[in-house]
């Protein structure tokens, strides 16, 4: 957009420090909904403690309209602002309508299509994404004090591209977007890595958990859990699942039901011993674990 100037505007002073940090090249990126479920713009409260406790509640947060979804590290990082947008007269004049557009390229390698699949349905709301680069720094909007906004995406322009493995190259994710036009590099900044307790290069995504039961008596049932991941036949086993990680609530009667066990036989296979429920009565199972998200499951009593 063109630099809005007023009568009254003086110079900015152009003396800087003898040293100040600088971002270093991208790492990957943390995106972020760009509003909440209230309209308001998401950001990182910079006077907070910025620790495990505070990311790990940022991805896992169950309002998706303020959860974060950190992208694995990426590759051939290209972040580049197009030449202004002028007119040029005949006297060879020319006048800046508006700042070029800043593109961002990069990819992901060795990714599964399934992540392809996941992460370009973004393009369907309005995105923001804050950037970390390799030191561990985020980088964002801090034209507020004390706050850093996620670096506002043109959506429209959102593109994530499956590129298939070939004799000479791997497989990969080629993610292509640009910065929403109102975005000020004059308003470029950062936290630094030493100014958190928790890497944030380190941060991982939420993975689906897909379920069926079956075996269903009054008294319990068996528990098939999987990832969208791995192959058609075979896909991977939520493994690991411990009774804490699940709640089950009889809609029937509307109370709560107390599971007496659940027993892990063949990977991400569960049985589960619940207290004498009645014939139709129709069950709610809800699974609360950190870096996993399951759809409530409905089970009827045979």
């Amino acid at each position: 957009m063109a630099t809005l100037c007023t009568c009254d505007f003086g110079l900015g002073n152009s003396g800087t420090p003898n040293c100040f940090p600088i971002a270093n090249v991208t790492n990957n990126l943390i995106i972020v909904p760009t509003y909440d479920s209230s309209g308001a713009r998401n950001y990182i409260d910079t006077t907070a403690t910025l620790d495990s406790t505070y990311f790990t509640a940022r991805i896992n947060d169950t309002d998706t309209s303020t959860r974060w979804y950190p992208l694995p590290a990426m590759k051939n990082i290209e972040d580049v602002r197009a030449e202004a947008i002028t007119e040029s007269f005949n006297d060879g004049t020319s006048v800046k309508i508006q700042q070029g557009a800043r593109t961002f390229t990069g990819v992901m390698i060795k990714e599964s299509p399934v992540l392809v699949g996941k992460i370009a349905n973004y393009a369907c709301t309005k995105i923001s994404a804050f950037v970390v680069d390799i030191d561990g720094n985020i980088i964002g909007n801090g034209e507020e004090a004390d706050k850093l906004y996620p670096l506002e995406i043109d959506n429209e322009s959102w593109d994530a591209i499956y590129i298939k493995s070939t004799d000479t190259a791997v497989s990969k994710i080629q993610l292509n977007y640009t910065y929403d036009r109102n975005e000020d590099d004059g308003n470029l900044r950062m936290i630094l890595a030493s100014e958190m307790s928790q890497d944030v290069r380190d941060l991982k995504g939420l993975i689906d958990v897909n379920v069926v039961a079956d075996t269903i008596t009054t008294t319990g049932f068996n528990l098939t859990a999987t990832f969208d991941y791995g192959s058609q036949v075979n896909p991977l086993a939520f493994e690991g699942s411990v009774l804490a990680d699940w709640t089950l609530y009889n809609e029937t009667t509307t109370s709560s039901v107390t599971i007496t066990s659940v027993t892990e036989g063949a990977a991400g296979v569960y049985a589960f011993v619940i207290p004498t429920q009645t014939s139709a009565d129709v069950m709610t199972l809800s699974l609360s674990k950190n870096r996993f998200e399951m759809a409530d499951y409905k089970i009827t009593i045979p």
